[in-house]
């Protein structure tokens, strides 16, 4: 069936027969037929889509230039994919190169004159191959393409992106045979027609068996005396000897987190226990991830604690056993991240997740389940990104200098998120760009101006960008990995000490980068921007039946039966998917549903919309999979809640979002990030209004796109309408109670993780020292009196008149006298506590006011405190200059 010269090849590596997704997908490629390959990880999906391929280039071969692109969504699978198909290149005769961003110059200059059979690439350097002259010509050549991790790029922006690229390049090649690789489709129907027409599916995900368990550690007597060891609570020892005792019963473990902190924390404080690892993550350098995957290759270390970085196809050699902690949140992730282990024919994959408490080990239980009978999560593809559109009008009118408005029309339609995008909306988004000064426009031509070849080198990727700093290790010169702006504004000052790599740094200077040296032990973890991964609709539901499962005495699992009992015991009713309790304490209230994270997010802000309407003052919000909490001015009736609930249409979820997403900061975020992929703003920009853009940019395709994506990215219209027509047919029943365990089993979570390892007491000293040595300027309203001074020393009462009511300014500010009465206010009302909290980075009266209603002190009032700085840090560049 194969050329003589790759069965030889075959022969070599000791390949004597064929896996079944190569069986299956063989003979389909050989046809020339589009193909969508679904097999589990391990089984040779790469081999399956190129040795056919392979032969078919060999046994046509003509002209010269790329006749093969193999296109992958991270560069480290690049590298990796280059290395395993090097050995096919030397015996085949076939030149294999590999392009990203990381790539010498100088190979870059060898590529353009002398392209490569087959080039393995990234989607955004696909967007600079295809308006490169020399490297544009060689793209004619291409016969086939290959799509790797499918799945991964399918629903964002980026895959939106490669689909016109797609489109793009049949323009210059002709059509051309398209493979997609995946391990992971719920809906292969659907991202087969992403990839383009006629594909056919092959599925071979049957051939490999998954064991799974969920564990909850149990506290023994030994960790008590580790506990006080370490200065933790004895759920988190018992945690810690658990995972290094798995750890030390395999031979080389991927122990898999859901965000970056957590992996830091956890490699530091396995550290200190012992345990033989190192740690990988995407805010570490290249060269930091290299060195860790090394070492695991060679045995050097027993595990590897990563996050989604080494979710994909990356080879880091063969581990024979997966570790999770906590739920991965979605089964796409647990079926990836379990697929690493058993890589040889017939094993099985074999993982273990680790529970910290009862609710993360029922969503645990529901995930495993549900990833053993191949219950995939379905594959969202968002229809007419206009953002997407936006950069890919703008980059085609680079790539052409000069073509017609419908050709352009033509070409996006073609691809599969443009399917349906209708001519009005295109020429909306055309006009545009036009008077903005983005394109060039007349006569049906769209034309390239200067500023179209600045946007397109300023916004070759969809990837929103995140100003950050790299962290340098002062003593060896090599960076260690990167932090967010925000926080190294905010904190790294010279002498701060926090954890990167799994181990403690201190700041020595502070530049372009911040330069580190070694230090002793701390337990700050950076503070890394959007990393949690949202909770499916299903996957929530089902947590809920379990609970009810409980309560009605149908499972006996002991773990869920016991937060079950608690809360039974304690004469509260037990949340589930039928039933939502609202339940309150003073200004907190808690709604409990079993909705998932983007349902809850946006019912929370639709309730919260509607209640600050009826009270008439602003409240805080929040939400995670299982609840809605609410901080308000005063307590209320609850009563009033379960009538807002119960008045919201099913039918009007999609528009009250987009009203209440239109007057929230919380779109302030969505408006810059579009606002650049429009070509409103240049990538560093930042002597900006939010609102006037708002203001400036009201109905037109930009504002439209802001308010979409934001409800696309962070909201779930269809199944919140489902939630709210089963509350209105009386099939979830709501219930009122006072605040019982399970409401604060989120917040409970978060401060055990943190507690132990969260912010030191020398951290919250320092705090307090600076807020205390914060120059001030204290304004008395009653007489006018100004008063120069530090938070230490600072008069509560005005020297002059006596009164209470003095204002605190910070630098220059200039406020209106109604701002200056409520600051005024907080000062008379809670003297000291108020000038402490409104010397903080960033707080006015509104947050202050909020802060000191939770009536803490102390060290608790700090964390408080260093919250908000935090939340403003990050936010800080979105308010008006």
């Amino acid at each position: 069936m194969l050329n003589s010269k790759i069965q030889q090849a075959m022969q070599k590596l000791g390949i004597d027969e064929l896996t079944l997704p190569q069986i299956k997908a063989m003979p389909e490629i050989l046809k020339g037929k589009n193909c969508l390959i679904i097999a589990p990880t391990g089984l040779g999906k790469t081999e399956a889509a190129l040795l056919p391929i392979f032969h078919l280039f060999l046994e046509g071969k003509e002209g010269k230039g790329i006749s093969i692109l193999y296109i992958t969504p991270l560069r480290a699978l690049n590298r990796d994919m280059l290395r395993r198909t090097l050995y096919w290149g030397r015996e085949l005769g076939i030149k294999i190169a590999v392009r990203h961003g990381d790539t010498p110059q100088k190979e870059r200059r060898i590529q353009a004159l002398k392209p490569p059979d087959m080039l393995i690439t990234t989607p955004e350097t696909l967007q600079i191959l295809l308006t490169g002259k020399r490297l544009r010509e060689s793209l004619k050549h291409v016969k086939w393409l290959i799509v790797d991790e499918i799945h991964e790029l399918a629903e964002d922006e980026r895959g939106a992106q490669l689909a016109v690229a797609l489109e793009r390049l049949r323009e210059i090649a002709g059509n051309f045979q398209r493979i997609g690789l995946s391990a992971t489709v719920g809906n292969p129907e659907e991202v087969a027609s992403f990839l383009g027409e006629g594909v056919q599916i092959i599925n071979a995900m049957e051939e490999k068996r998954m064991e799974v368990e969920v564990e909850y550690p149990e506290v023994k007597e030994e960790d008590y005396l580790l506990a006080e060891k370490l200065g933790l609570d004895a759920v988190s020892a018992a945690l810690l000897r658990r995972i290094k005792e798995i750890v030390d019963e395999h031979n080389a473990t991927l122990f898999f987190v859901n965000t970056r902190d957590a992996a830091e924390i956890l490699a530091a404080r396995l550290r200190e226990i012992n345990a033989n690892i190192e740690v990988h993550h995407g805010s570490l350098s290249r060269e930091a991830r290299i060195e860790a995957e090394e070492k695991f290759k060679n045995g050097r270390i027993k595990a590897l604690i990563c996050t989604s970085s080494l979710e994909l196809g990356i080879d880091i050699g063969h581990a024979d056993f997966v570790l999770q902690y906590n739920s991965p949140r979605q089964v796409t992730r647990l079926v990836q991240r379990v697929g690493r282990s058993g890589h040889k024919v017939g094993r099985a994959s074999k993982g273990k997740i680790l529970a910290i408490n009862a609710e993360e080990y029922a969503e645990a239980l529901v995930i495993a389940e549900k990833a053993m009978k191949h219950e995939i999560e379905k594959v969202k593809i968002r229809k007419n990104p206009l953002a997407v559109l936006a950069n890919q009008i703008i980059s085609i009118a680079v790539e052409y200098g000069s073509i017609k408005a419908e050709k352009i029309y033509e070409m996006v339609r073609r691809a599969y998120p443009f399917r349906e995008l209708k001519k009005e909306k295109f020429y909306s988004v055309l006009n545009q760009l036009h008077r903005q000064g983005t394109i060039w426009m007349s006569n049906g031509m769209v034309k390239r101006r200067r500023k179209s070849t600045f946007y397109f080198i300023e916004n070759i990727s969809m990837i929103p960008d995140e100003k950050s700093y790299d962290v340098i290790d002062i003593t060896s010169n090599k960076k260690i990995g990167k932090l967010d702006e925000s926080f190294v504004s905010s904190y790294c000052n010279v002498g701060y000490r926090f954890i990167i790599k799994g181990r403690a740094w201190e700041v020595a200077k502070r530049e372009e980068a911040v330069y580190v040296s070694p230090s002793s032990k701390t337990y700050i973890v950076p503070d890394w921007v959007g990393e949690e991964i949202p909770v499916p609709f299903e996957v929530a539901r089902e947590v809920g039946r379990l609970r009810r499962l409980a309560v009605e005495g149908k499972i006996g699992d002991k773990i869920i039966k016991k937060e079950v009992e608690e809360q039974v015991k304690n004469g509260f009713k037990v949340p589930s998917d039928k039933l939502i309790t609202i339940e309150t304490a003073g200004n907190i209230v808690y709604i409990n549903t079993h909705f998932g994270t983007k349902v809850n997010e946006s019912l929370s802000k639709i309730i919260g919309s509607l209640l600050s309407q009826r009270l008439g003052e602003s409240i805080s919000i929040g939400n995670d999979a299982y609840r809605i909490y609410f901080k308000l001015p005063h307590a209320i009736d609850a009563i009033l809640l379960k009538e807002i609930l119960l008045s919201i249409s099913p039918d009007a979820v999609q528009s009250l979002l987009k009203i209440v997403l239109k007057n929230s900061s919380f779109i302030k975020w969505e408006v810059i990030k579009v606002a650049r992929k429009f070509g409103i703003l240049e990538k560093n920009a930042d002597k900006f209004s939010v609102e006037r853009l708002m203001e400036i940019f009201n109905k037109t395709p930009f504002m439209e796109e802001v308010i979409e994506k934001a409800i696309w990215d962070r909201m779930d219209v269809e199944n919140t309408a489902k939630a709210l027509e089963m509350i209105r047919n009386g099939r979830i029943k709501i219930e009122i109670q006072p605040l019982s365990p399970i409401s604060l089993e989120g917040e409970k979570a978060r401060q055990e993780f943190l507690k132990p390892f969260g912010i030191d007491s020398a951290t919250l000293e320092a705090l307090r020292k600076r807020l205390e040595e914060t120059r001030i300027r204290m304004l008395c309203m009653n007489c006018n009196h100004g008063i120069e001074t530090r938070v230490y020393r600072a008069p509560l009462k005005c020297p002059k008149c006596s009164s209470k009511m003095l204002a605190v300014i910070k630098n220059d500010m200039e406020k209106g006298r109604k701002w200056l009465m409520k600051n005024a206010s907080l000062v008379a009302s809670h003297g000291r506590k108020a000038l402490l909290v409104l010397a903080g980075y960033g707080i006015g009266p509104n947050t202050a006011a909020r802060i000191l209603a939770m009536q803490k002190d102390g060290e608790e009032l700090l964390k408080e405190i260093l919250k908000a700085e935090i939340t403003y840090a990050r936010t800080r560049q979105f308010w008006d200059v």
